[in-house]
């Protein structure tokens, strides 16, 4: 097809005259209602090209794209958190914290943090965000000495409600996060839980994975002030908080793994709780 001329698009009427019409070998038009694109390619995607076969004209159209609006994300009900939060005797993760900090400061942190026992003694871990709303929960099996059970997958509430269920995570303890108090972010819920006692000037969240930091979760802080990244996870971690002025990366981990006192893949509150025992 030869020459630039554009013209009004057939299919989307756009009067920007966005259609660019095929040509002939003679340079000529050949029908300005059907044959060419449209240069709108997201909002209207409209193309179709004669062939030649003989005499007559082939016609081949590729659909126009369909922008899609994204559907509104939902919340899981209130009920049916409230509902989790009992049974804790059955919650290895909440009698770890009661073994660790006394009933009274584990029944605080669970009000506090809004964590649930689901069924077969997994420990919930519920979003909430900043307007209450709770957008999912991550379910995660510990063992009674408060580390992980790796033989058991975590899985999110929401997938139990309905396969199709619209949600968006958040920061693990958003609710809690205002411009008033300095926030320090980690990416253990678990270790932002027990921070919170270890190190009560910072209100701790958790981003819930070392790939769980995007500029949607990062865009509803408040305010961002201490980063603490699990070993090996300094660097990243660094890049994709830069937009926060001022915020400060802890190094600690890093450089105790170098040292040799703790194991690598540790975080911060691997080395805290490192730093209690070596003082007993």
């Amino acid at each position: 097809m030869k020459g630039s001329r554009k013209f009004i698009c057939p299919a989307c009427g756009d009067k920007k005259k966005t259609f660019v019409p095929y040509v002939d070998e003679n340079n000529n038009i050949v029908d300005l209602d059907k044959w060419g694109r449209c240069e709108r390619i997201h909002s209207c995607g409209y193309i179709s090209y004669p062939k030649t076969n003989g005499n007559e004209w082939e016609r081949k159209i590729i659909k126009r794209s369909v922008i899609v609006k994204p559907k509104p994300i939902e919340f899981v009900s209130k009920k049916i958190v409230e509902a989790t939060f009992h049974n804790f005797k059955h919650n290895p993760f909440f009698m770890f914290l009661a073994r660790t900090f006394g009933m009274e400061t584990a029944y605080e942190l669970q009000a506090k943090y809004n964590i649930g026992t689901a069924t077969n003694g997994g420990t919930i871990f519920w979003q909430e965000d900043k307007d209450g709303n709770f957008r999912t929960g991550k379910v995660i099996y510990y063992n009674p000495n408060g580390k992980r059970n790796h033989d058991r997958k975590s899985w999110f509430v929401h997938s139990k409600i309905r396969p199709d269920f619209v949600y968006q995570q958040c920061f693990f303890g958003l609710h809690l996060a205002d411009e008033t108090n300095p926030i320090a972010l980690c990416e253990s819920e678990k270790t932002a839980v027990m921070m919170s006692v270890f190190q009560p000037e910072f209100t701790w969240l958790a981003s819930g994975g070392s790939e769980m930091l995007n500029n949607i979760r990062l865009a509803e802080l408040p305010r961002l002030d201490k980063v603490f990244a699990d070993n090996g996870q300094t660097e990243k971690w660094e890049m994709k908080t830069r937009n926060f002025e001022g915020r400060k990366m802890d190094a600690s981990v890093d450089n105790a793994v170098a040292d040799g006192v703790i194991t690598q893949g540790s975080d911060v509150l691997d080395l805290v709780l490192e730093s209690i025992n070596q003082k007993k």
